[in-house]
């Protein structure tokens, strides 16, 4: 399996939840929307996960910043939740519109009880895999 370089920015409580679902790939752990300035500006990252909490609850501004960049306009970002929340479905599938709404590729749960997690896993390593190819502006 390739080994790409994903950004992710979440809280320290999600990080298991995304190694578990990328163990093969370069992660590149930051907590605040200035480190994850700073590593997007250093490129060469193929995917960028963003937590629902990141940096309290930064998540769609880091996800508007990224899509702004050059650089990143075709690189997918995905943004995710893996903390239990009690939202309802219909709050999850306003998430996804809304991160589609503004350039982002998905939204997530990945949540222990969420129906899809290992499904959802799955497509977070497809997406890492497929763009090992890809090479930023």
């Amino acid at each position: 399996m390739a080994n790409t370089k994903v950004l992710v920015a979440d809280v320290p409580e999600e990080d298991e939840k995304i190694r578990e679902c990328l163990p093969d790939h370069e992660l590149v752990f930051v907590r605040t929307f200035s480190d994850a300035i700073r590593a997007l500006r250093a490129n060469g990252y193929r995917l960028v996960v963003i937590g629902m909490h990141f940096d309290e609850s930064r998540m769609f501004e880091l996800l508007q910043y990224t899509k702004a960049l050059p650089a990143y306009k075709d690189v997918p970002v995905i943004c995710v939740q893996c903390l239990e929340m009690g939202l309802a479905e219909a709050v999850l599938k306003n998430m996804d519109d809304a991160v589609k709404a503004l350039g982002g590729t998905a939204f997530v749960d990945l949540r222990d009880h969420a129906l899809h997690f290992r499904s959802h896993c799955q497509f977070l390593e497809q997406l890492a895999s497929e763009n090992t190819g890809l090479s930023p502006n």
